[in-house]
């Protein structure tokens, strides 16, 4: 299951109210991670038709092999499966959503048990059309961690083989090791 909650008053009078996702993935939740709060290629200036869109969406990764993303209704005042994302063949350890770059496409990254690091990509939250954009690497062991750098443009990849690397999409589209830290090592 996964929880959210929300305040349900004014500022400063603690009061929540807790909405459930029963049964998010058959086989237990292993990570979520929240998307930017306006979608992508939206911009902030207060003067456009866009400032106002808050995006209400998160993605999970669980243990039935899916990253699933979630939207919020609130119509429905519930957590609503927006998309199914499948390629994973065994459990999704983590998945990190890539923070808001300015462009069109929104990108979330999973990692999974069998060592592999799918980046998926949708242009258009609104049709939640999500492709896997390819298989960004396949390590020799499992990839327990994900980690976007502030302006999204790096991911760090942490997993059973006590190293930590940092990987860039070259401008032809390949993703490049640019760093590896071997923490069985001292300096």
């Amino acid at each position: 299951a996964v929880v959210s909650t929300q305040s349900t008053g004014g500022s400063g009078d603690d009061k929540f109210s807790f909405l459930m996702i029963q049964n998010a993935h058959t086989t237990g939740v292993n990570a979520v991670s929240w998307a930017p709060s306006h979608p992508s290629g939206t911009t902030l200036d207060p003067s456009t038709k866009d400032y106002d869109v808050i995006s209400k969406r998160f993605a999970s990764g669980g243990g039935d092999n899916l990253v699933k993303v979630w939207k919020f209704s609130d119509e429905k005042n519930a957590w609503e499966m927006e998309a199914e994302l499948k390629g994973h063949n065994n459990w999704v350890r983590d998945v990190a959503w890539a923070p808001d770059t300015g462009f069109t496409t929104s990108t979330i990254a999973s990692c999974c048990q069998d060592g592999k690091v799918f980046i998926w990509q949708c242009k258009d939250l609104d049709k939640a059309n999500w492709d896997i954009k390819r298989t960004m690497h396949t390590f020799d062991d499992v990839v327990w961690h994900l980690s976007w750098s502030v302006m999204g443009d790096i991911l760090a990849v942490s997993g059973g083989d006590n190293k930590i690397t940092l990987w860039k999409e070259s401008h032809k589209g390949a993703w490049i090791c640019i760093s590896k830290q071997d923490t069985n090592k001292t300096n």
